[in-house]
């Protein structure tokens, strides 16, 4: 697995390699990058159910500011770790809590908020309304899931810019319209 672009483009990353993550493909991160735009100037980002951490990676090097990754699994955490060292990045933190966890302990509104939850795991509108708390107004929410999976179109606070299927997979693209 590598990085698709920016600063670490071609670079090698490790994949988790368990049964309980999938790997976002290459092919498909690059096409929701492109869609949510090829680099960013600045920003803080989230990688909620990170795995190997490569979402996150590819956002820092498109130009995130600061990137936290956060899995349930210690060993998948382990992997985005030293993928993270691998690469030389310094400005990440690492947590080893369940997303509910997370949102409860954390106090920072983030730009861009990956999610890719385990396909089981299909509450997507219960995941939605808990993490958008976390969004800055006019940040992204890039959610991955099954293209077979139920959502609802219309959450407040939340524009939805882009759905899209690839293959087994679907990925919504929201933006939040907070009113300020």
């Amino acid at each position: 697995m590598r990085i698709v672009a920016g600063k670490y483009r071609h670079r090698i990353i490790d994949m988790t390699n368990l049964d309980s993550t999938r790997e976002t493909q290459d092919s498909v991160r690059e096409a929701i990058f492109n869609m949510i735009g090829p680099y960013f100037d600045g920003g803080i980002c989230l990688d909620l159910f990170s795995g190997s951490g490569a979402m996150a990676l590819e956002a820092y090097s498109r130009g995130m500011d600061k990137i936290y990754i956060n899995d349930i699994n210690k060993k998948a955490l382990d992997v985005a770790i030293n993928n993270t060292k691998k690469l030389g990045i310094l400005d990440a933190s690492f947590y080893n809590l369940d997303y509910l966890s997370f949102i409860e302990k954390i106090d920072i509104k983030f730009d861009l908020i990956i999610l890719d939850p385990p396909y089981k795991m299909n509450d997507i509108d219960f995941i939605i309304e808990n993490v958008k708390k976390l969004l800055n107004n006019n940040g992204l929410i890039v959610f991955e899931m099954s293209k077979e999976s139920n959502f609802k179109n219309d959450y407040k606070d939340l524009y939805l810019l882009k759905n899209k299927t690839y293959g087994i997979k679907r990925v919504l693209v929201f933006k939040g319209v907070f009113d300020e």
